[in-house]
């Protein structure tokens, strides 16, 4: 299973939910790995627990729609480990105003001037970090970046515009790096997610009053119950992740996979 032993990967959004789970899939799996978010007690619990795996990373804090953040983040992973072969940009920008029913709900209802601003941080967001990790994979001869975004991007979905439109440009984005930086053995995929237990936005949708709007709530719900596997952990998306990342998948580069557990089918 030491698919990955031997790598250094960076992880955003990594303190919790998809990203807590793809940290610690990588971990498993070999990799040491940065863990990066804004909450140092939820990093310390984090890396507990890749040590437990017998694993090993640290925590370097960062706003991912901050260049010098993302610099700095990449920086560090490189003076302290040698260099980055994976970055997984997982971390979402900015979660709750995703959320809001003035960015998400029906295009008549929106506020498109808070749409196109998130859209512009969500886009930042996933892009920052690989920017700043590039030249790092070039020293190192190759590496991977695997994207995690929102399957709203494959999937038309009614009060999705903002995703929509974010999540579909980051997915045409990945497959002009895959091509840009294929040059330098650097392997670009994407992966795109719906509902996923234990995250942020399940919390939002069922562990709190007034997280979401009634509809979005209906919506997940509906999602939950028509998966056929049933809903995904954090740690199914890891697994997908990790095998883009390792060598295993030395072949692929421009894909877009989505582990939605049979709920859609491209």
């Amino acid at each position: 299973m030491n698919t990955l032993e031997g790598k250094i990967a960076v992880v955003t959004g990594a303190t919790g939910g998809i990203g807590k789970g793809v940290a610690l899939r990588l971990a498993a799996r070999g990799a040491t790995v940065v863990v990066n978010g804004r909450n140092e007690q939820k990093a310390a619990q984090v890396l507990a627990e890749i040590h437990d795996l017998g694993g090993r990373g640290r925590f370097v804090a960062g706003d991912v729609r901050s260049v010098s953040d993302m610099e700095e983040v990449t920086a560090e992973a490189a003076r302290a480990y040698g260099g980055v072969d994976i970055v997984v940009p997982s971390a979402g920008g900015n979660d709750d105003e995703a959320r809001s029913p003035a960015v998400r709900g029906r295009f008549t209802d929106i506020d498109l001037s808070r749409v196109t601003d998130f859209v512009g941080q969500a886009v930042a967001a996933k892009l920052l970090v690989v920017q700043a990790a590039v030249p790092y994979m070039q020293e190192r001869g190759g590496g991977s970046v695997v994207f995690v975004t929102s399957e709203g991007g494959r999937t038309p979905t009614p009060g999705q515009t903002a995703i929509a439109t974010f999540s579909g440009g980051l997915i045409m984005a990945s497959k002009v790096l895959s091509k840009e930086l294929a040059r330098h053995q650097i392997r670009v995929n994407c992966v795109c997610v719906t509902v996923v237990r234990d995250s942020p936005s399940w919390e939002a949708a069922f562990a709190r009053e007034n997280g979401v709007s009634e509809h979005h709530r209906k919506q997940y719900q509906k999602i939950s119950d028509r998966s056929p596997f049933g809903v995904a952990a954090p740690q199914d998306i890891g697994n997908v992740v990790a095998f883009l990342a390792s060598d295993d998948a030395h072949y692929l580069t421009g894909a877009t996979v989505s582990p939605t557990g049979g709920l859609t089918v491209h």
